[in-house]
């Protein structure tokens, strides 16, 4: 699961509803910093939280999974795809792709 695209639409959402990460927190019984980790995407919610988040920002799971379901179908084809290319490199070629995909990680934060 995309852990991110589901932190960016609790976040976004949110944000509409113009609630601070803490007042969310409060209204779902975690700290903030919970909150901002699920937004971030570095954790994801409990089965209890979520419903919680959904119910504390009014919207159905469907809503805040939707873009998750998508994306997750998108991103099955493309690593099929790209680990079908891998396989056709040479050592040399995978080492430089490894040193590449290294630096794509380390600059957005991965």
């Amino acid at each position: 699961m995309g852990d991110r695209v589901l932190g960016k639409k609790i976040n976004y959402v949110r944000k509409q509803k113009k609630m601070t990460s803490e007042k969310l927190a409060e209204l779902c019984d975690v700290n903030a910093g919970h909150i901002r980790q699920i937004e971030a995407g570095t954790r994801l919610p409990s089965f209890r939280l979520f419903v919680e988040i959904c119910n504390s920002l009014m919207v159905s799971p469907n809503y805040l999974l939707e873009q998750e379901l998508i994306a997750s179908e998108d991103h099955e084809g493309k690593y099929k795809s790209i680990f079908q290319k891998v396989k056709k490199l040479t050592p040399d070629q995978i080492e430089t792709l490894d040193y590449l995909l290294d630096a794509v990680i380390k600059k957005n934060g991965i």
